[in-house]
């Protein structure tokens, strides 16, 4: 006589992180979410990891939620944005630049290749040279709703003025940001404040004033200005 196998159920590992089990909504998902970081978050007596960690979950299980209550409706969402990734990134390669992409692999099996990889998220940019300048810029700004993981953003030698900069101020989650041998100058100051998350900032031989890296000092106290080969706080 023969039988079948019945596989254990497994459930994704982010809805295990979030406590769910099925079946999951969105709703679900957010709802967990909310009650998770109230102790996850650093001001809630979390860490920064415990809560990335966290929220990392939450998007792939939203994402996850959403695909499979509506899979017509989040391919189309999020097709839209992948379209939009796809332009930066032919913008970017086309005139010399590089890109990092993250992969989402906990989300694939669950949703498959093809369709994890439009969830995959751009984290750096490189694009040095003095032919990026600030029409080149626009591929980025024309999108930056898109840019919501850009972590890095390297414009090293590049010919982008403070004017054209200042309209990337959507960039929230960037890191680090080179702006090195560039025409930028005190201007740039009003983009820094914008960007909470920034921690390493390189200026030399920018037009930035001792005024304008005094100013950093005073109002980003966190963040590591770069001088020569090294980095170190700004003002030191």
């Amino acid at each position: 006589m023969t039988g079948f196998k019945v596989e254990p159920f497994t459930r994704p590992e982010f809805m295990v992180r979030l406590g769910l089990k099925p079946p999951y909504t969105p709703e679900d998902v957010k709802h967990a979410f909310r009650q998770k970081v109230k102790t996850a978050h650093p001001d809630a007596g979390g860490s920064a990891e415990e809560y990335t960690t966290l929220h990392d979950a939450y998007e792939q299980a939203l994402d996850y939620a959403k695909f499979h209550a509506g899979r017509s409706q989040w391919i189309g969402d999020e097709m839209e944005r992948y379209i939009k990734r796809l332009e930066i990134i032919t913008g970017v390669e086309s005139r010399g630049g590089h890109v990092s992409m993250q992969r989402i692999e906990g989300l694939r099996p669950w949703v498959g290749e093809d369709f994890g990889q439009i969830k995959d998220r751009l984290i750096a940019i490189q694009w040095r040279g003095k032919h990026v300048d600030d029409d080149s810029l626009m591929c980025l700004i024309d999108n930056q709703e898109v840019l919501g993981d850009l972590q890095h953003l390297d414009l090293a030698h590049s010919s982008v003025t403070s004017d054209r900069l200042l309209q990337l101020h959507g960039l929230t989650s960037l890191t680090a940001l080179d702006l090195h041998d560039t025409p930028v100058d005190n201007q740039v100051l009003t983009l820094i404040g914008a960007l909470p998350r920034l921690e390493w900032l390189h200026i030399v031989e920018a037009k930035v004033k001792w005024r304008g890296r005094r100013k950093l000092k005073i109002s980003h106290p966190q963040l590591h200005v770069a001088t020569g080969g090294a980095k170190h706080k700004s003002g030191r």
